[in-house]
């Protein structure tokens, strides 16, 4: 009984150090995407796969809220996007009250897969949420040239080969 007592605990203990998930991002408007995650864990880390996005990618903000009260909720110590540190907006602690953390990230980045990794505190069972906006320029497709464009262009042709029809 001991020994799996043990082993649990040791499932649990493993589980609250390190959580993976994968951000999914969806169309918001025209050349824009967004996704959510969140977490809970001492070490929460994401991966964001930006390589099924056509265009260039021009920025990507990603924004983490944590909030506890009477030390229930998440306290955020440290986030980062492939190893570069979020700015702490907000990260205010009153011992033993509340605690508002509000940190955010605004970058360029390669159409690649990226990691996000979240650090901090549960307190009594509480999470953090996190968001991520991609924006990207379309590509643009190749000019098409009009029917207007064709004609003048034949126009241009018959002209020039009834000149050199008259000279020669």
């Amino acid at each position: 009984m001991k020994k799996y007592v043990a082993m649990l605990a040791g499932i649990v203990v493993a589980t609250g150090a390190s959580a993976a998930g994968t951000i999914t991002l969806v169309p918001v408007a025209g050349n824009q995407f967004a996704g959510t995650f969140s977490g809970s864990a001492a070490s929460d880390s994401f991966t964001l796969d930006l390589t099924g996005l056509s265009g260039t990618l021009n920025l990507v903000t990603s924004l983490l809220t944590a909030n506890s009260l009477f030390n229930v909720g998440y306290d955020i110590t440290s986030a980062s996007f492939d190893g570069i540190a979020f700015t702490p907006v907000v990260n205010t602690t009153i011992p033993g009250i509340t605690s508002v953390d509000y940190w955010s990230y605004t970058g360029g980045v390669s159409a690649s897969s990226h990691t996000l990794t979240i650090n901090g505190t549960s307190l009594a069972g509480g999470s953090f949420n996190g968001s991520v906006a991609v924006t990207t320029t379309p590509i643009a497709p190749p000019a098409v040239p009009e029917p207007e464009t064709y004609a003048m262009m034949l126009a241009g042709l018959v002209a020039v080969g009834f000149m050199a029809r008259r000279r020669g």
